[in-house]
């Protein structure tokens, strides 16, 4: 009795589609088998049941008949929108091809009434032609749905360089336009913008053409009806009598085991029902796994666009990707934080409604570069209103779908202000260069062919010659020993010949250096020097290179009869030197440039002297190469104080 027990449960499904009462009280005894394998279900006796079966097969010919309407119906809309786009398309192009003046006078009265015409046959809803300024030049608004239109809408068809294609709905109605625009060209320049808009017409589903489909469809689903319950009938005849045999097995005392070898059909029907089920678990195993491993895809793809958008928001330069109509599909930090933007507030959204600049919009939007899906292009441009006073260079590229065509764009926009502050200084570093080493040239090449010429008889003035080419020599020496020295700082190669320097001998070197030229102009040097003299490690000519340079500078822009004050200290194993001059002064707006290079103030009284702008520029780099400092403290008038800080080191024998 196990296995018809078992056999039973499997076949609830039958009971349950032909109206089998599962619920109803059993009697006990004999009359338990035969109400629960009641052979009524599988025949014609019972009314009820028939007209359940009928019923269910009526609701499936109506479901089928409103299933097979819905797809005519989507199937018409898409046609008829493919449609209506190609149409459009073409009857824009159309009308682009003439010129502007095409629809002057007479002429527009003509195309007027063709396309008024076209109204009624083909949906035409309105057609605008402006002129090169963006103003209406040509009207037809039967349905007064120019006004309606979304200022976006009207914003892309009017800056396009080439064919474009829009749909909207117009303000405070649900109804659909489709716009399309292009770009009217005269001698190569584009003189008028032609926009046309068209109404799909309404899908009805009760239209005479649809009814008699419909009519047609309904009568054959209707027809099959009889067709089906007979086969139904069919099928379940042989269970049936598998059911009425399994009946009189349940009334017999006789073992289910004996039965059921007297009736092999019952275990191929159990083995049969086992091996459905089996297909069907493994089938669920197989979508079950399917499924897992379209989740563990999902997050893998997820996990890479959230790593992707990280390495965007890490590079120091905005990046905005948009698709082939300028909607943007990613913005990083950089781009947010510039134009001061939320991700939710642009994502999705137009180009042109985030980016409120006319000149990246108009580059953006160019159709030139188009057509090569490797076309780069870049202008600089600024942004005023986030970043006064900033150079930024725009970057347009295209992004290859994989079989040739484009499928968006990159824009980059990098700032370039330093970038431009740095060839600004090449520049000028190259033209500083060229007047300081021709200035001396010349003075050589002059004194020496007037020498060569005999032109100076004079052997007082020959010898001043002399002495003013040996000047001008030292001097672009100098100036050359400067350059190279200033180039090995920067690359990093100058090495220090570190040893033990003595200040008393230094002091006497540097002030012997600029002795000559303070006797000239009859300043006095000062030296508060101390009774025992401290020594420091480093390299000791270009520790003279700074010093000459601070104290050069300091008899070069005093004036005549002034007094300048050297002095030597430590304090906290420091060595402080302390050069005070009566000279001029620098303003507080050149303190803060005198270190850089080729630097010269534009004060009448430093501009008149000569000089490279890289002595003190020399000088700072060489204190920080000793791992010191150099202060500076100024009063224009009163005089300049130059203070030099050395860090003073324990010299050891065999140190290096």
């Amino acid at each position: 009795m196990n296995i018809l027990k078992n056999f039973t449960r499997k076949t609830d499904v039958f009971h349950v589609i032909l109206g089998d009462r599962r619920g109803a009280p059993v009697a006990a005894g004999a009359n338990q088998g035969r109400n629960r394998f009641s052979p009524a279900i599988f025949g014609t006796g019972d009314p009820m049941k028939v007209q359940r079966i009928g019923i269910a097969l009526l609701v499936l010919c109506i479901i089928g008949v409103t299933i097979v309407s819905t797809a005519l119906i989507r199937y018409e809309k898409r046609t008829r929108s493919r449609d209506m786009v190609n149409k459009g398309r073409y009857l824009v192009t159309l009308i682009a091809l003439h010129s502007i003046k095409d629809f002057e006078g007479n002429k527009r009265s003509f195309f007027l009434r063709t396309l008024h015409d076209y109204i009624a046959s083909e949906g035409l809803a309105y057609c605008l032609i402006h002129d090169h300024t963006g103003q209406p030049f040509v009207v037809l608004d039967p349905y007064k749905l120019v006004s309606r239109i979304p200022q976006a809408v009207q914003l892309k068809s009017l800056h396009t360089m080439g064919l474009t294609d829009q749909t909207f709905h117009t303000s405070n109605s649900d109804q659909t336009i489709y716009e399309f625009a292009k770009s009217m060209f005269e001698n190569g320049e584009q003189t008028g913008t032609v926009r046309l808009g068209l109404r799909p017409p309404p899908i009805s589903l009760f239209s005479m053409e649809r009814v008699g489909l419909l009519a047609t469809i309904a009568f054959f689903i209707f027809a099959m009806v009889p067709f089906v319950f007979l086969g139904i009938k069919v099928a379940l005849r042989p269970l049936k009598n598998l059911r009425a045999k399994m009946e009189n097995m349940a009334g017999t005392s006789m073992p289910v085991e004996t039965s059921a070898a007297k009736v092999p059909r019952i275990e191929d029907v159990i083995a049969t029902l086992d091996q459905s089920l089996g297909l069907l678990r493994e089938r669920y195993k197989r979508l079950e796994t399917a499924n897992i491993e379209s989740q563990a895809k999902k997050g893998v793809i997820a996990y890479e666009r959230k790593q992707i958008a990280r390495i965007l928001d890490a590079v120091h330069y905005g990046i905005i990707i948009t698709d082939t109509h300028d909607h943007i599909n990613h913005m990083n930090a950089y781009m947010l934080n510039l134009l001061s933007k939320a991700p939710d507030d642009v994502i999705d959204k137009p180009l042109g409604e985030i980016l409120e600049h006319e000149k990246i919009l108009s580059f953006v939007s160019g159709e030139e570069g188009v057509t090569q899906k490797t076309a780069q292009r870049d202008i600089e441009t600024t942004f005023p209103a986030h970043a006064p006073g900033e150079t930024f260079q725009v970057t347009l590229s295209y992004l290859d779908d994989g079989d040739g065509s484009i499928s968006g764009k990159v824009i980059c926009v990098k700032n370039i202000t330093n970038q431009k502050s740095v060839d600004r200084a090449k520049h000028e570093f190259v033209a500083h260069v060229a007047h300081e080493l021709r200035a001396p040239l010349t003075t050589i090449k002059s004194y020496n062919e007037m020498l060569m010429d005999g032109e100076i008889a004079d052997s007082e003035t020959q010898k001043e010659f002399y002495n003013t080419i040996n000047e001008e020599t030292d001097r672009l020496a100098g100036l050359i020993e400067n350059l190279l020295n200033m180039s090995k700082i920067e690359m990093g190669s100058l090495t220090t010949e570190r040893e033990l320097v003595k200040t008393d001998r230094l002091v006497k070197d540097c002030v012997a250096a600029i002795e000559a030229p303070a006797q000239k102009k009859h300043i006095t040097i000062e030296k508060k020097l101390p009774d025992k003299w401290p020594s420091l490690v480093g390299d000791k000519e270009l520790l003279k290179v700074a010093m000459i340079n601070v104290l050069g500078n300091a008899v070069k822009y005093s004036p005549e009869n002034s007094n300048i004050t050297l002095s030597l200290s430590e304090q906290d194993h420091t060595i402080i030197f302390d050069v005070m001059d009566q000279g001029y002064g620098i303003s507080e707006e050149d303190l803060n440039h005198i270190f850089d290079q080729f630097y010269r103030s534009s004060d009448p009284h430093i501009s008149e002297q000569t000089g490279s702008g890289l002595g003190l520029a020399m000088t700072s780099d060489i204190i920080q190469l000793h791992g010191g400092r150099i202060d500076v403290q100024s009063t224009p008038g009163q005089g300049t104080h130059f203070s030099i800080r050395l860090p003073r080191e324990d010299y050891r024998l065999g140190k290096q």
